[in-house]
């Protein structure tokens, strides 16, 4: 449905989020705190509904709408105090996200009483409406992730040019800024301009969530000791949210301060609504730091939940080699086996564990035949993956180039015993080194 057409309009159904990415957004990734973010919940919360409309469930998404409006009641006094965000626009969102609902479910009345309400969005010409336009669209993209970094980053620039001291627009640059970062390497270092929007945030609000910022910025950094300095300064002021408690947790786990830890994860035995799959992911790293376990395997089992968890599964399958008996990895390849059906659906981590896969079968349990398989399998599902010129196993500190490993480990075998196997492997690998050779062409 065209919205644009009906009116000038400012909302998640406007800013060119693209529906297809809608479909994979769950209701975890869409968690909000009112108290800590209430204008970020706001947007979230919008954001939602559009998701909801796009996956066709318009119960949810006009049940929405009633969530919406108490967002609304719960910030809207405190905005009108300040001076970062505008009302009139945060209200047209709100008018026009209803609208946008009510349209595509076929509630007409509803509807045209929505738009009734809309103000022209041509009108919004103030740095601080064009800032919340900005912020919001910058919000609003951020939630897809990889999938709309560069839109997000895009907006969340213009909204922090508008409104300079804006703390939550500074913050969702800083964000889109890390993401990007790290999309594009893992482990590159965190850039002048991402410090400086962390420190930027937390110099306008040193609230608890800019204190975690800044403690995973510098962490990021390699700064120990201030990264250090500011989860201790956290952890003395006692939060009370189940978020700033798992972070906590997490950190004094990697720390080996199990007592801070155990402190950090005992709100939760308070607090069981909270138990959310992160927290039996941590309890888990809990229990096997503190060498129980069986403890540790039940709550990584727990921490997969109905659609799993990857950073836990992870953590099981190390677990798994930890303290595994079989001479012959059966644990461990059937946990990777497993994981493979798990997450058929996710081509990066499917590339991940194909690879871990056929490094075991290379390394650890000899068979050639079964690590060509998965070679050519990892190298199917994209042959352009970045992970298959350094890809580092999870015990092993080494990284290596899987084409160069295969030309070394795999090629040099009979091919009459591979089947077709080896010459796809050979034909990828040849490729691969022509197209390396020709980028290595100087100009």
């Amino acid at each position: 449905m065209d919205f644009e057409s009906t009116k000038n309009i400012e909302c998640p159904f406007t800013w060119k989020l693209d529906p297809k990415h809608a479909i994979a957004i769950g209701n975890e990734s869409m968690l909000y705190d009112y108290k800590s973010s209430p204008v970020g919940s706001f947007i979230k919360v919008n954001t939602l509904a559009y998701i909801r409309s796009m996956q066709g469930n318009f119960d949810d998404a006009e049940k929405l709408i009633d969530e919406i409006n108490y967002v609304w009641d719960f910030i809207c006094k405190r905005i009108s105090k300040e001076n970062d965000y505008s009302v009139d626009v945060l209200l047209h969102i709100k008018y026009a996200t209803a609208f946008c609902v009510y349209s595509m479910s076929r509630k007409k009345d509803q509807a045209k009483a929505m738009e009734i309400k809309i103000k022209d969005a041509k009108n919004f010409n103030s740095d601080i409406e064009k800032g919340t336009i900005f912020g919001s669209q910058a919000f609003a993209s951020y939630v897809f992730l990889e999938r709309n970094i560069d839109a997000a980053l895009e907006a969340a620039k213009l909204a922090v040019s508008y409104a300079p001291n804006c703390e939550l627009w500074h913050y969702i640059n800083a964000q889109c800024l890390r993401t990007k970062r790290r999309q594009q390497k893992f482990d590159l270092p965190v850039s002048i301009e991402e410090e400086n929007e962390f420190l930027k945030c937390y110099e306008l609000s040193p609230s608890v969530e800019n204190i975690i910022h800044v403690a995973r910025m510098y962490k990021e950094k390699k700064n120990w000791e201030k990264s250090s300095e500011m989860y201790n300064q956290l952890y003395l002021k006692n939060p009370t949210d189940f978020n700033s408690n798992l972070i906590l947790a997490l950190h004094f786990i990697g720390q080996n301060d199990l007592i801070k830890a155990k402190n950090c994860l005992d709100y939760f035995e308070k607090n069981s609504e909270h138990k959310t799959k992160a927290y039996y992911h941590y309890l888990g790293k809990y229990y096997e730091k503190s060498d129980n376990y069986q403890k540790a395997k039940e709550n990584y089992l727990k921490a997969l939940g109905d659609s799993g968890n990857f950073p836990a599964d992870m953590d099981h399958l190390k677990l798994i080699r930890k303290i595994s008996r079989s001479k012959f990895d059966y644990e461990e390849i059937k946990h990777l086996k497993n994981m493979l059906k798990r997450y058929e659906g996710d081509k990066i981590n499917t590339v991940f564990i194909s690879l871990n896969l056929a490094m075991t079968y290379l390394f650890k349990s000899k068979n050639l035949k079964l690590a060509a398989d998965y070679f050519l399998k990892a190298i199917k599902i994209n042959p352009c993956d970045p992970q298959l010129e350094n890809f580092q196993m999870t015990y092993r500190d080494k990284k290596y180039n899987i084409f160069d490993l295969i030309s070394r480990n795999i090629l040099t075998e009979n091919e009459n015993s591979y089947g077709i196997t080896l010459k796809e492997l050979k034909n990828y690998c040849t490729e691969y080194n022509n197209q390396a050779g020709k980028n290595n062409v100087p100009d």
